[in-house]
């Protein structure tokens, strides 16, 4: 599993044929990459990969480790038995022999950091969009720009497109690739059921039984305070809502362009054209936010120990404790809300406008990129490529084997294999959202899934009206005391503001405490940073501007409420 084929720079040298890694067979044609590295020759009597670091063929395959965040606990003899069934597949076809590599979540950031910097043996890596400015500074991420002309790289932009291609790149530097899922804004309440329909709320507001897809009906926030007066006064032993300090919600509230870290943002409630950084907590949007949630608390709707309490939405709602929560919401929501709070739910949109918001970092959560480290970057751009386009890849990383992990249904569906459930798997990943292209996957057949599930969550994203500095990515990396010392501040005092706990009297008092620790911190100058940077993006590229398909949907689920 060692073994690696590496040679001094080859002269570039055309191969007659198209690459291996695009599962072609045997036309004939060519293609350089603008690296100068030829691609690979899949004729039957020439069957090999050339790049300028190297040579490859099934005999001699190149060894590829790839890391990724191993979220849920998987048996190490059925990962090693995957590992093989994807080398059997892989090396044939794409000349690459897999290295899996699993992380804890706990451990992952420190543990590339230092694989990158002890210059172990690493090829493809996970980079979670705040690590970027840092592992660049470093030297720790290749850049992939070059790439981007060949073959592989024209395949993840007509499975991304365009924009989603490159949003994660800074300074010109195009250091990963965001996974294909659902990345629009929408959110509201997840409510008990039982009380919805005691109450009669079901009736009244057309709830119904896994009814999660978003329509573009969306209600005001304000209808949320009448639905939690109902509540409180049948109930008075039960809080409307359960929020916690530890987990902000206010993009529930109001949605803001974080521009990475919320330390000048884009106010986007305000004005969804806005290129002008502000400080997202002396705004009028931030400040009405707050106050609805002081007003609630100071009614009695809001849990009263939210500020301390560490128990969770699911704790509380399977102890009967609390009718709601607050959440993102997508198709297939109610499933995992239900199995999650031991109750039946019924999900409801609100917010202050029928389009979503979508910002860089909604799309650029983890990125799927290179480590420095890799001994040919561009057999590692070959693999994250069939990550993107090649489902049997995709669907033996995530699922497993066929047969031994999951099988597949006669709705074309997959499920757990006879005899295993989610608490006896050997092998299931469920982690598509986080690096690849999830649908590439079969759909889980969870009980309210069909094989038309992914086209789903694909319209779900068409709400989305896109911010101007969508694909701007704030580096920071100058500026890591400022963002220190401004998450303490903001720490101080975020959870008793974004939780209610200060009441109405409390607020502006906070508010103003908040602020004066900010702007102590270095909050102007980081702003002023981020806005020359941002500046310099927008001359470059230009504001994005949203799909014509969204804004037609948009408007007309305008038309339809009025």
């Amino acid at each position: 599993m060692k073994r690696k084929v590496l040679s001094a720079l080859l002269a570039a040298t055309m191969v007659s044929g198209l690459l291996v890694g695009c599962g072609s067979s045997n036309t004939s044609s060519s293609s350089k990459s603008s690296t100068g590295s030829t691609t690979t020759s899949t004729s039957s009597d020439a069957s090999v990969t050339k790049t300028d670091l190297g040579e490859y063929t099934e005999e001699n395959p190149y060894h590829l480790v790839f890391s990724y965040i191993e979220f849920y606990q998987q048996d190490d003899a059925a990962r090693t038995a995957v590992q093989d069934a994807m080398n059997e597949y892989m090396i044939p076809k794409y000349h690459i022999e897999v290295e899996l590599l699993p992380m804890q979540a706990s451990e992952y950031a420190q543990k590339v950091q230092l694989m990158i910097s002890g210059g172990d043996e690493l090829d493809v890596i996970p980079i979670f969009f705040s690590y970027a400015s840092s592992w660049i500074a470093m030297n720790g991420i290749e850049d992939m720009t070059p790439y981007m002309d060949s073959p592989e790289g024209q395949a993840i932009i007509d499975t991304l497109g365009k924009d989603n291609a490159y949003v994660g790149s800074m300074n010109g530097i195009l250091f990963g690739f965001p996974a294909q899922k659902e990345s629009v804004e929408l959110g509201g309440l997840c409510m008990r059921a039982d009380i919805c329909d005691e109450l009669g709320i079901t009736e009244e507001y057309g709830l119904a039984k896994n009814q999660d897809e978003y329509t573009g009906k969306v209600y005001d926030w304000s209808v949320a305070g009448d639905i939690f007066e109902k509540v409180k006064e049948a109930h008075p032993e039960m809080t409307p809502l359960y929020m916690q300090g530890s987990s902000s919600q206010i993009n529930r509230l109001a949605f803001f362009d974080s521009l990475a870290d919320n330390f000048g943002v884009l106010d986007w409630e305000a004005d969804h054209d806005s290129t002008t950084v502000v400080n997202q907590y002396e705004t009028d949007t931030y400040k009405n936010a707050i106050s609805l949630l002081a007003d609630w608390y100071d009614k009695g709707y809001i849990y009263q120990d939210a500020l301390t309490d560490q128990q969770g939405s699911a704790t509380m709602m399977k102890a009967g404790n609390t009718f709601s929560y607050m959440s993102a919401i997508k198709p297939g929501f109610l499933v995992e809300a239900n199995a999650s709070n031991g109750t039946e739910c019924y999900a409801m949109y609100f917010g202050n406008n029928v389009e979503g918001g979508i910002s860089t970092t909604n799309v650029s959560f983890y990125d799927t990129g290179i480590a420095s480290n890799s001994a040919d970057p561009e057999m590692a751009f070959k693999f994250i490529s069939a990550l993107y386009t090649d489902p049997e890849v995709m669907n033996l990383w995530q699922l497993g084997i066929e047969g031994t992990n999951y099988q597949v249904l006669d709705d074309g569906t997959a499920y757990y294999v006879d005899g295993e459930d989610a608490s006896n798997f050997k092998y299931h990943q469920n982690t598509g959202w986080f690096m690849g292209n999830q649908f590439n996957t079969y759909v889980w057949n969870d009980g309210s899934r069909d094989t038309n599930y992914w086209e789903k969550l694909q319209s779900h994203n068409d709400w989305a009206q896109y911010s101007p500095a969508f694909g701007f990515m704030w580096d920071s990396s100058n500026y890591s005391t400022q963002i220190t010392a401004l998450q303490n501040a903001l720490s101080t005092y975020r959870p008793a503001l974004e939780t209610g706990s200060v009441g109405t009297a409390g607020l502006e008092e906070t508010l103003q405490k908040l602020n004066d620790a900010l702007y102590a911190a270095g909050l102007q100058d980081v702003m002023d940073a981020k806005q020359e940077q941002l500046n310099t993006w927008l001359d470059e590229n230009g504001a994005t501007k949203t799909p014509q398909s969204n804004l037609d949907k948009i408007e007309a689920a305008k038309e339809a409420n009025k």
